[in-house]
């Protein structure tokens, strides 16, 4: 029981350190790239990042599950996911309003609807932080998960918008040859 405590102890501040090894690991990569010309420490100097970042999703992924708390039924996975889907359509819909604005002749200068897809964004994972925390009691894994919450809910975001435009490319191509 004891090595259990140690342990859900850790894994946070593990979590963490890795979090904040990742940008490092940029820079080392760099500087290793940049002064050898040896293949092989080219190929470890390019591992350094991806490893990185591997082993900050593991012990985020491992700190929350000491925890008892599993990504994919927390709820503020999910309102990351949709806050961010919600924020794109509105800066959709400015984008469309400003390009049609440009087209007739006139100058945009408003920005209202991109600051409230900001707005809303924020409000999400400020909300997701607080729910993560209450969940975790830890602020360090709260941070860390928060951050992989908006990075899982990106990457869905950017899957869905290929998706979608492949589809209409696709039907573009057909209806106009």
């Amino acid at each position: 029981m004891p090595n259990e405590k140690l342990a859900v102890t850790h894994y946070p501040f593990l979590s963490a350190l890795c979090l904040l090894s990742t940008p490092l690991s940029g820079l080392i990569c760099y500087l290793v790239i940049g002064t050898q010309n040896a293949a092989w420490i080219n190929a470890a100097g390019l591992l350094i990042m991806p490893f990185s970042a591997f082993c900050w999703i593991f012990t985020t992924i491992r700190a929350i599950h000491l925890v008892g708390v599993r990504f994919w039924f927390l709820p503020s996975t999910y309102v990351g996911l949709i806050g961010g889907l919600l924020a794109l359509l509105i800066c959709l819909v400015m984008f469309v309003f400003s390009t049609e604005a440009e087209r007739r002749g006139h100058q945009v200068t408003d920005t209202t609807l991109y600051a409230a897809a900001a707005i809303l964004y924020c409000g999400c994972v400020v909300w997701s932080y607080l729910y993560n925390w209450r969940k975790t009691r830890s602020a360090l894994l709260s941070v860390s998960l928060t951050l992989l919450q908006t990075i899982s809910a990106a990457f869905v975001i950017v899957a869905l918008y290929l998706w979608i435009g492949g589809r209409n490319t696709k039907r573009y191509e057909r209806e106009h040859g």
